[in-house]
């Protein structure tokens, strides 16, 4: 996840913004521009509510980037996979089917 703060965001609306994140069980970058913070949430729960985060003081936005199953989607291969088998069958008589 991502939330970028306000270029008015005080140090204290970030922190309690990180705390906020680190209290529902994310890992928390921060990375500080000339203008902007922005905070990257690892570790979203599958029914986290971004909205909880949005309507804190000095949030400008909040992106969720991180969807179920994604590694196992085309949006992550979209050339599909494939899988080889080799199987060999064997009947109660013991004979290959």
């Amino acid at each position: 996840m991502i939330v970028a703060m306000q270029d008015s965001a005080s140090e204290d609306q970030i922190q309690q913004v990180i705390d906020r994140l680190v209290q529902f069980g994310f890992e928390v970058h921060r990375s500080t521009g000339a203008h902007q913070t922005v905070l990257g949430g690892v570790g979203v729960p599958r029914d986290f509510d971004t909205g909880v985060v949005e309507i804190m003081p000095g949030v400008q936005e909040v992106h969720r980037i991180t969807s179920p199953y994604k590694l196992a989607g085309r949006s992550f291969r979209p050339e599909g996979t494939v899988v080889s088998l080799q199987m060999a069958l064997k009947s109660a008589a013991g004979k290959l089917s």
